[in-house]
């Protein structure tokens, strides 16, 4: 179950399901997925889309394997350690915003929810103080507006109860660095 990162065909992804199926411990799969993102941001592009689509693919079929409260719970536990993951691996919030825009692209947790989880990420919404809920939000916007393009980017936003401004951090009055240029924060 731990080399998910070679769930790259359709059996090995069946092979994954069965294991998880076979621990019957719903309890723990949102650790397994804190586990399982968190140590990609160690690994490759190809791999964290692998995961992404493993993560995506058990929360839709495999009788909903992992629910979306499974799902969050493990976010939120990638969030809980993500300010000193960034010490370990300075692109984890850029990879973490990846991942997550393949969630969001797919449906199966809205951008207002990841949204939430940002803002409230770190101790009392430090994420927002240190400029990593902006780092992780601009680069969802940067993966959708790349994979889908601005229409399908406007079309998301527009749908959301997202304030982009309330992820910048408050004494920064320039834009961050990861935001598409039209979606300044």
């Amino acid at each position: 179950m731990e080399n998910y990162f070679h769930a790259s065909s359709a059996k090995d992804e069946k092979e994954v399901a069965l294991c998880i199926k076979d621990l019957n411990s719903p309890t723990f799969y949102p650790s397994m997925i804190s586990i399982w993102v968190t140590d990609s941001f160690e690994r490759k592009d190809m791999e964290r889309d692998l995961l992404a689509k493993l993560l995506i693919n058990l929360a839709k079929s495999h009788d909903g394997m992992l629910n979306q409260d499974q799902l969050i719970k493990g976010f939120e536990s990638v969030l809980a350690t993500l300010e000193d993951a960034v010490n370990d691996a300075p692109k984890a919030a850029e990879f973490l915003g990846r991942i997550f825009a393949k969630v969001i692209l797919e449906n199966v947790i809205t951008i207002t929810e990841i949204g939430r989880l940002i803002y409230e990420g770190g101790e009392e919404g430090r994420f927002v103080e240190i400029g990593l809920a902006a780092e992780v939000l601009g680069s969802i916007l940067e993966i959708i507006k790349s994979e889908k393009g601005d229409p399908v980017l406007n079309e998301i936003l527009r749908g959301s109860s997202l304030c982009l401004e309330n992820f910048r951090p408050r004494d920064s009055r320039k834009s961050c660095r990861f935001v598409p240029s039209s979606y300044r924060i």
